[in-house]
């Protein structure tokens, strides 16, 4: 299966997360593996090195052959091509207002990666109105510039070792549901035929690597019209959680 792009909206936390940490919720865009993993991972979080504070911010990666040679955060290399000139609109702004526990009513980020059907490049849209930001051109990559022969949609956390791992998603597990866990919906993809459709069940696998207690996710399908295609996940600092 070829894929042109994906969407989500990304129910984003203020999280307390120390130095040397990040907590990222991220859509994924790949091809390729090994040294010759071409990808794409734009999403929100808190990564206290990168930026100098604990704010959640819009952020970005990329690389070309596995993040051995090529690639960066945001637009901290040569790569990824700005185009809007409001800075609300870049790579590393702060995204308000976040969500609090407990609340009913959430405030998502609407993200999409999407492939230009002429040029080819991958282009970073955001919010409903579909805001251009910028692309990254497929000049960059050989296996993406055809296509993704994966998506994924999920958290990522990182700390140094013998510390304990950070919170992720809004820092509570999926098992307390929608008032208190994070959570993305209106999942889509876009499909070998450039057409923008929700996702199937069938063809999501849920993978997680690492201590339920500590992180875990619930997909459960169909979450209504409002999340549509929608799972939960994230969980609360620890220790030991293989990350």
């Amino acid at each position: 299966m070829i894929y042109h792009g994906a969407y989500a909206g990304i129910v984003g936390y203020d999280l307390s997360v120390q130095a040397k940490q990040y907590s990222m919720s991220y859509i994924w865009i790949e091809s390729g593996s090994g040294t010759q993993l071409n990808s794409i991972k734009v999403g929100v979080g808190v990564y206290p090195t990168l930026y100098e504070d604990s704010q959640l911010r819009l952020t970005a990666r990329w690389t070309a052959d596995g993040f051995k040679r090529t690639g960066c955060y945001n637009a901290n290399c040569p790569g990824f091509v700005q185009v809007n000139n409001n800075k609300e609109y870049t790579l590393g702004t702060v995204m308000r207002p976040t969500n609090s526990i407990g609340s009913t009513e959430k405030v998502a980020s609407f993200i999409k990666i999407k492939q230009d059907r002429s040029t080819g490049h991958w282009w970073l849209l955001i919010q409903h109105e579909s805001i251009h930001v910028g692309y990254w051109p497929k000049e960059l990559f050989n296996h993406l510039t055809l296509g993704a022969s994966k998506i994924r949609f999920g958290g990522q956390t990182h700390a140094s070792p013998n510390t304990d791992s950070p919170p992720m998603g809004s820092g509570r597990l999926p098992k307390e549901k929608f008032e208190n866990s994070s959570f993305m919906g209106t999942l889509q993809i876009i499909d070998s035929q450039y057409n923008e459709v929700d996702v199937k069940p069938e063809d999501m696998k849920p993978y997680r690597d690492t201590n339920s207690d500590c992180y875990d996710l619930i997909y459960n399908g169909f979450e209504g019209r409002l999340y549509r295609q929608a799972f939960l996940y994230g969980g609360p600092r620890g220790r030991n959680c293989g990350i």
